[in-house]
């Protein structure tokens, strides 16, 4: 279990470096952006880590999958 619980671990501890920032600067990260008004605020470019955001989503699937098969003997694993 440890082999198979410190990648998973890992993964849903990822940032997910999410951004909102004023459109006309410079974009300050290589993660997609969006670009989005947003009351009072104006225009806004919106960005998000999607690689990790997938990564950790399906870690928190792979824990629920893993603790409902196991039951009551995953507790040992639970942080």
């Amino acid at each position: 279990m440890p082999y198979l619980m410190v990648p998973i671990v890992h993964d849903a501890n990822l940032e997910l470096d999410f951004k909102m920032e004023a459109a006309e600067l410079p974009q300050t990260t290589e993660n997609m952006a969006l670009k989005v008004k947003v009351k009072g605020l104006g225009e806004q470019r919106v960005s998000l880590n999607t690689e990790n955001l997938v990564k950790k989503t399906a870690a928190f699937a792979l824990i629920q999958q893993v603790s409902e098969n196991m039951g009551t003997a995953f507790a040992p694993y639970v942080e």
